[in-house]
């Protein structure tokens, strides 16, 4: 299992191993907008990662567990292309190519001390990329990287924690690690910590708490953070339950890719609740949501359309 690795921050730190690159602004989705259906359906950055956290399976990947809770944690995986030729003119190369071709960059720049470098050094160490695979001494990097302020860090050493990866599982040290990155506005920090206190994993269980962590990583943008406010909105999980907004969540999630609010939203948008009947339109989010790894879309699929 991977620890969290955020793709832009890697590509930008292994585009400055060979010239600087200004970083591209992404483009902002308008909230409620339709997604364009004319267009192709983009390949996702990660892993698919859905549904909401019914049933946690702690240190055992759920795919449809949240993306960052316990069961399905953030990752970045070998085979899973990600395409920075913007950056750094490569074809299509997955960042753990990208990380082995640098390696050497990224280790001298990690030992001058920049925090950056050393976050992404311990990333290299924890997948084996450009380097034999090391837990001991990924969470040493990541703790060097995490004593500097990089915020990251604290996600990645929480994750170590909590598969027992190069140390003993402790949910409390994994929790108070994302405590810390969430503290400091990191997205899949606040995430993770809002995920710890839906399953009652190293927190108390707490629903309102959750609700609240989540909605914190959905204002930085995190689209995990919007589907799975959609989730709370749809089942009141901490939160009043309103249809209205879940589906604005969903919306708002659905254009950023996420799986599981293209699953959702096709479910409401085939049975025109709280939204014009169109399915058309739903079997296209379905189909997205299938090719992002839902497999209860490819089962809606068979039963409503083929």
């Amino acid at each position: 299992m991977k620890n969290c690795l955020p793709i832009f921050l890697l590509a930008a730190l292994l585009a400055a191993c060979q010239s600087p690159a200004p970083k591209p602004t992404p483009a902002t989705p308008t909230p409620g907008a339709k997604p364009d259906t004319s267009a192709p359906l983009p390949k996702p950055d990660t892993l698919p990662q859905v549904s909401q956290p019914e049933k946690p399976a702690p240190f055992q990947r759920d795919t449809t567990a949240p993306y960052g809770s316990p069961q399905n944690p953030v990752r970045v995986e070998e085979g899973k292309p990600v395409d920075m030729s913007f950056l750094n003119g490569q074809p299509r190369l997955s960042p753990g190519e990208n990380a082995a071709r640098h390696i050497d960059s990224i280790r001298g720049r990690a030992q001058k001390g920049e925090p950056d470098y050393m976050y992404v050094l311990g990333s290299c160490y924890e997948e084996g990329w450009g380097v034999e695979q090391n837990y001991k001494e990924a969470l040493k990097w990541y703790q060097k990287a995490a004593e500097q302020g990089q915020k990251n860090a604290y996600g990645a050493i929480g994750g170590l924690y909590r598969m027992g990866k190069g140390v003993t599982a402790n949910p409390q040290k994994a929790a108070e690690c994302f405590e810390k990155g969430a503290q400091l506005d990191d997205d899949n920090c606040l995430l993770c910590l809002g995920n710890c206190y839906y399953t009652g994993y190293g927190k108390p269980k707490d629903l309102t708490k959750a609700a609240h962590y989540w909605a914190k990583a959905a204002n930085l943008g995190n689209g995990y953070a919007i589907s799975q406010l959609g989730d709370a909105y749809l089942g009141g999980l901490g939160v009043e339950k309103d249809i209205e907004k879940a589906i604005e969540y969903y919306r708002q999630a659905a254009d950023k890719n996420i799986p599981n609010a293209q699953y959702r939203l096709g479910v409401f948008y085939f049975y025109g609740q709280g939204v014009p009947k169109d399915e058309a339109y739903a079997k296209l989010l379905m189909n997205k949501a299938r090719d992002n790894g839902v497999a209860e879309a490819q089962t809606f699929l068979e039963k409503h359309f083929d």
